[in-house]
This record gives C-alpha cells, structure tokens and sequence, in this order.
C-alpha cells in the first residue's frame, strides 16, 4: 500500500477563485494530491503525519530564523487604493489574537509601507517567528496601530484543522448527484454523522481511501452516518471512476467550485468529519492509516452522542 501511494504523482492548479487550469508537471507524491491554494498565508504544501486536533498542545518555540506568520487572507484593494486587504483571519492566529478582521487594510508593517499581497507577506516572513511587528491598519475612516506576536507556519493539516474544528460547518451550496440518494444541504442531515471527502479520478490516494470510506459506509449507515464524497469533474467522468473504484456511497458534483472553495479543499482527498449538530470534529488531508483509525474511532463516539 505505501508503495503504492509513494509512486503516485499528479498536481493540478486552481485559481484564487477555484476554477480548473490546465494539470501543473507532476510532483513527487506520499499522502495526498497538491493543487494551489488561495492566496492564503499558510506554509508550503507538505505531506507529513500530523496529530489530531485533541492532541494539539502549546505553541512551540520557532527555532532562531523561522520566517514568521500572521494567518490571514490578503488580496489587493480593489478600488487601486494603498495598502494590502485582509479578507479573513484565521481562528486562533496571531492575527486574529491582534485583534485583525476581515475587511482590515494593512498599510504598514514596522513603519514600512505595503502595497502588495506578496510584499506584507515577505515582511511578516522576514520578521521571523517570536517577533512582535506593529501593523498600521485602515479600518473604516480610521487608521490604527495593532500589535501582533508572529508565530511559525503550521503545517497544511494544522491550517485546516485550526480554521475548520469546533465551528460550523458551511452549508453544501449547490450540487449535483452523481450517484445515491444526495441530501442538497447540510441542515437536510441535522442529526447525522457527516463524512465528507472531497476527491477526484486522478488523486491516487483518493484510490487508495475509497475502500476504507466504503467500509464506514456499510458498517455505519444504518447507525446514522452518511458518507458522502465530492468532486469538482464532470458526472460521466465522476461516475465512471466510482465504478472503477467500487465506491458505493453517494457522490455529488460541486460544478461552481462553492463548496471547494468553502471548505478549502484545495489538497485532495480532503476529510472532514461533522457532528450530528452541524460541528467540524475533524478534518484530514491525504491519507494516514493511523489518522483514519483516529477519525473511525470517533465516528463511533459521535454515533453515540444523543
């Protein structure tokens, strides 16, 4: 199996916006399959295995030179004005601790000026880790000093878990059945276990966790769990592929890219697993045999939830 897993290779970029761009060259592939992110702050793609998200302890000390990180959505002001627009922060980074919001445009970093995305990135990056850097920010009409303690990129799988555990769940948006019976909305499963996969035909460890998923699906269904995958390709293509990997579960297309997008599913497969009240519990990307152990354990938990 993890031989398997090591020989496969395939990448595919997607805009900021989530729509398909032709297949990037291959890259050496373990755990999952790499396509491009939004422009999100967040540490270069990696593969390794990472704790759940109740094993997650103090932050650790970054080790002298470790570029720094704020854990926000940047894009560039669309009016042409000055300065570097915050789309989102992340839960429980250091910008959010710095009191940073969605909508904030960061003028200046330590007394020089930002005007690009790119530039207060390689600012907070040249910073370093454990450094304290004064923001000037324009909120509204009124610009304001913020304080903010940068901390090291976490990995991909810490990103997720820290945007996405312990809130709830986006809704599904628009989608398409490709096969089963599939419920449009998430308040349509209140009172369900949600496994939600996002995968594609060419994610070779999408392959290689159908079986597992298709295991919870008939072991747990009647118990009140629904697996439920989703892909961006077209149906024929999604169905043809189901059937060559044996999945029996419901799949559904995500033609718009909304739920990929909301769920930020931008490394396949990606894995989340939401509570009978609309609650992320878990979230992983790419495939760990110990890691599904972890998430199997607590469907069962969940299941016995009231």
């Amino acid at each position: 199996m993890r031989s398997l897993i090591a020989s496969i290779a395939c990448a595919v970029a997607l805009s900021c916006a989530g729509a398909r761009q032709p297949a990037a060259a291959p890259a050496p592939l373990s755990t999952a399959s790499r396509a491009e992110p939004a422009p999100l702050e967040v540490a270069p793609p990696r593969a390794a295995p990472t704790p759940s998200a109740a094993e997650e302890g103090p932050r650790a000390v970054a080790a002298p030179g470790t570029p720094g990180w704020l854990g926000v959505e940047l894009a560039k002001r669309e009016d042409g004005g000055s300065g570097v627009l915050v789309r989102a922060v992340m839960r429980g980074s250091p910008g959010e601790r710095a009191g940073l919001q969605g909508g904030d445009v960061v003028l200046s970093v330590d007394g020089q000026s930002v005007g690009r995305p790119i530039e207060l990135r390689d600012a907070i990056a040249t910073s370093g880790a454990g450094k304290r850097v004064s923001l000037g920010v324009l909120r509204g009409v009124a610009t304001r000093l913020f304080a903010a303690d940068l901390e090291a990129a976490p990995n991909d799988d810490e990103v997720m878990r820290r945007n996405y555990v312990g809130a709830r769940a986006p809704d599904f948006g628009a989608l398409d059945a490709v096969q089963g019976s599939i419920t449009p909305t998430l308040s349509g499963l209140s009172g369900r276990v949600v496994v939600l996969e996002f995968w594609a035909s060419w994610c070779g460890p999408c392959h290689v966790m159908a079986p597992t998923l298709q295991g919870w699906h008939d072991r747990y269904s009647a118990q009140g769990v629904t697996v439920l995958g989703v892909t961006s390709e077209p149906i024929d293509v999604a169905s043809r592929s189901a059937g060559e990997m044996g999945i029996g579960y419901p799949l559904a297309r995500d033609g718009s890219g909304s739920m990929v997008r909301a769920y930020r599913a931008y490394a396949l497969p990606t894995l989340f697993v939401i509570d009978k009240r609309g609650q992320v519990r878990d979230v992983l990307i790419g495939y760990s045999t110990p890691r599904l152990r972890e998430i199997e354990a607590l469907v069962k938990k969940l299941i016995a939830e009231g």
